[in-house]
């Protein structure tokens, strides 16, 4: 057993290296940094077992490689975080000390000739877009939407937004890196590696972005990520947003050479024909597909006036059930002629794979098109619920699309509402849209009633059950969420993926104290052996019960939760 640390000394040993306004041990402060919730969260306890021993704000690489050291010393384990946007970012270590990261906030550098920018840890995707658009530029959004920050979504989590068709991937778009490593050491990767500016993420420095982040990322596993080269693109949009309606309705004008287009197919299949051509053209600044149902989620103001307009029939016609195989098209033209060739091919594809236009009133298109430009629709769409999760994660081809959504659909199929525990009143939660023109990306949004106990039991069955698909098919995702215990119970499928992140960990981080929390076990984890038996008798007709009792306990459980003494 570890001894417990001298908080006091800690908090004095921090004190010393960022100033006494930079660090806290008060628990009413780092209950923040313990609070289980938004995107990434586990149904269950809102609140973990074990808090932050102390929380410190670096205000630069060399107070981050300092605070390591500080560590080090003392046998702690530390974590990064940025804007905190997503579950994954906490801690289920003892005696952790959160570097919060939200000092380090500048844009460094915005290269317009290059169409880069050099980035700290907490600039905002929403922020940097803004700056970029004034030069005729923008950025990659993530899913999580414009609060994320680029720099850790591209250096230590999957960055996967819904203007991949224009704006490729994060885990591509790094350039120059600087990385303070476990033991405290500064690194700068890339051309910066050689005294060559944030330009190129391959040399003529060190080039390790394969080792440092690979799909997923390390999730601050691997030391801190402080600043980076990041890529942007073209954009012919206007230099400032015309901001239209009023909160929570606001929209974005329309500009001469932008097009919103939402067409409709009978079937998923035709639907995939459509994709397959659309990415082909790359006409599109932004592809989409959300189920009808977070359509009318985004298109109403509360809760309240969507379940108004749904039972009297007055829903757009793109958020009604039967429009259940639609893509959401932006375009914008960098010229009059440019703009009419991507109306016509559009239009051309949809009429010849069988679909429709849906007529979109000028309100609603102005809010779609601002979700679709700034990737604003997480917080629309899980407002539907108490809680929110995710499944599935593929990155495939889109040949892959009707399997998956009707994998989803079967996953949702006992809770859905009306009258049980996922927030769908839908068939399904799939989002959709294309990586770098071309590849599918898909997950399956399950949003569950957090505070009924039949609700977070939904939530947990919603995500065993997704566990036992992905195992029956690989092709129906994980990758895209394959961290913490997960790598466990499938490194066999995927080369024992976990025993290479293990050598890489243990040769980066010997002492072991940058946490992996949503990373590797130092050790395989007990489970994954027993997996194959359990997940045989838990998914087996004569199991099903008690699968559906051990998920109602998790449920009793979470509800009985009490607050965690943050001092013992």
């Amino acid at each position: 057993m570890t001894m417990a640390p001298d908080r006091n000394e800690v908090l004095q040993a921090l004190q010393s290296i960022v100033g006494k306004a930079n660090v806290t041990n008060d628990p009413s402060f780092i209950a923040s940094y313990a609070w289980n919730s938004g995107v990434g969260s586990m149904p269950g306890p809102k609140f973990l077992k074990n808090w932050p021993i102390a929380v410190v704000m670096p205000g630069s690489a060399e107070d981050v490689a300092a605070i390591i050291k500080c560590c080090l010393a003392r046998q702690l384990s530390y974590r990064p975080l940025s804007s905190g946007n997503g579950g994954t970012y906490l801690s289920a270590s003892e005696n952790v000390v959160v570097m919060d990261l939200c000092r380090m906030n500048c844009l460094i550098k915005l290269d317009a000739a290059n169409q880069m920018a050099v980035i700290e840890p907490y600039v905002t995707a929403g922020r940097l877009q803004a700056e970029a658009m004034k030069v005729g530029l923008t950025c990659h959004i993530v899913g999580a939407g414009p609060s994320h920050s680029p720099l850790a979504s591209a250096t230590s989590f999957l960055g996967v937004g819904i203007t991949g068709s224009s704006t490729g991937v994060n885990f591509r778009n790094i350039m120059g890196i600087e990385w303070v490593t476990p033991q405290g050491d500064i690194v700068r990767m890339g051309s910066l590696g050689g005294d060559d500016d944030w330009f190129s993420e391959e040399g003529p420095g060190p080039g390790l972005r394969g080792m440092i982040r690979g799909l997923i990322g390390a999730n601050g596993a691997l030391g801190v990520f402080t600043r980076i080269g990041y890529k942007l693109y073209p954009w012919a949009g206007p230099a400032n947003m015309n901001l239209t309606g009023r909160s929570p309705m606001r929209g974005m004008a329309l500009e001469p050479n932008m097009r919103l287009f939402v067409p409709v197919w009978d079937t998923v299949e035709q639907m995939r024909d459509a994709s397959f051509r659309l990415n082909r053209t790359g006409v599109a600044f932004a592809l989409l597909r959300i189920p009808p149902n977070h359509i009318g989620w985004t298109l109403t103001g509360t809760n309240a006036e969507y379940a108004r307009r749904r039972e009297a029939g007055e829903l757009p016609e793109c958020a009604r059930p039967e429009n259940q195989f639609s893509w959401q098209i932006l375009t914008v033209g960098h010229s009059p002629g440019e703009t009419a060739y991507q109306e016509k091919t559009v239009r051309h594809i949809v009429a010849t794979t069988g679909g429709r236009m849906i007529p979109v009133e000028q309100n609603d298109a102005e809010v779609l098109v601002r979700t679709l430009v700034t990737s604003l629709y997480v917080s629309r769409v899980f407002r539907g619920a108490g809680s929110g999760g995710t499944s599935f994660g593929v990155m495939e081809s889109f040949g892959l699309l009707p399997d998956v959504i009707r994998a989803s659909e079967d996953l949702m199929a006992k809770d859905r509402m009306p009258g049980r525990n996922f927030a769908a009143d839908g068939k399904e939660g799939c989002w959709v849209w294309p990586t770098e023109s071309r590849q599918l990306w898909t997950e399956n949004i399950l949003a569950s009633q957090a505070g009924s106990v039949k609700g977070i039991a939904a939530g947990w069955k919603g995500f065993l059950k997704h566990l036992n698909m992905v195992d029956r098919n690989p092709r129906l995702g994980l990758m895209g969420f394959m961290a913490g215990p997960l790598i466990e119970l499938f490194s066999p499928r995927y080369s024992n993926v976990a025993s290479w992140m293990r050598l890489i960990k243990r040769r980066v981080d010997p002492a072991g104290l940058a946490d992996a929390t949503v990373h590797v076990s130092a050790k395989q984890l007990p489970i994954a052996k027993k997996w194959p038996t359990l997940q045989k008798i838990a998914f087996s007709r004569a199991g099903a019960p008690m699968l559906h009792l051990a998920c109602l306990l998790l449920g009793v459980i979470s509800k009985k939760e009490k607050l965690p003494d943050p001092r013992k």
